[in-house]
């Protein structure tokens, strides 16, 4: 039982750094939409947006982005997010 709790402990916590990547990569492609990662960069972004994009698309679908004129409030990163660290505490509590 340890073992199962200190695999899903490790996995959340690559999980939730594999979130931030993301934030970090969209606010760059929003600030400079002709941006381009490149080398151990572009490893990096593509594993994290690989990994972190069904569970995104999947809160999307049930919560859209709310647009308030040209402002588009998207709650899927941050649904996840919370998501993430309430089972990671889950898991420390079962650990």
């Amino acid at each position: 039982m340890q073992l199962i709790g200190l695999i899903l402990s490790y996995a959340l916590e690559i999980l939730f750094w594999a979130m931030w990547v993301r934030f970090f990569v969209d606010l760059t492609r929003s600030i400079n939409p002709s941006w381009k990662p490149s080398g151990l960069i572009l490893i990096v972004a593509e594993t994290a947006l690989t990994i972190t994009d069904p569970m995104v698309k999947f809160v999307r679908r049930i919560i859209p982005t709310i647009r308030f004129g040209a402002v588009a409030l998207d709650f899927g990163w941050t649904i996840v997010l919370i998501g993430i660290v309430i089972a990671q505490n889950l898991v420390r509590q079962l650990h």
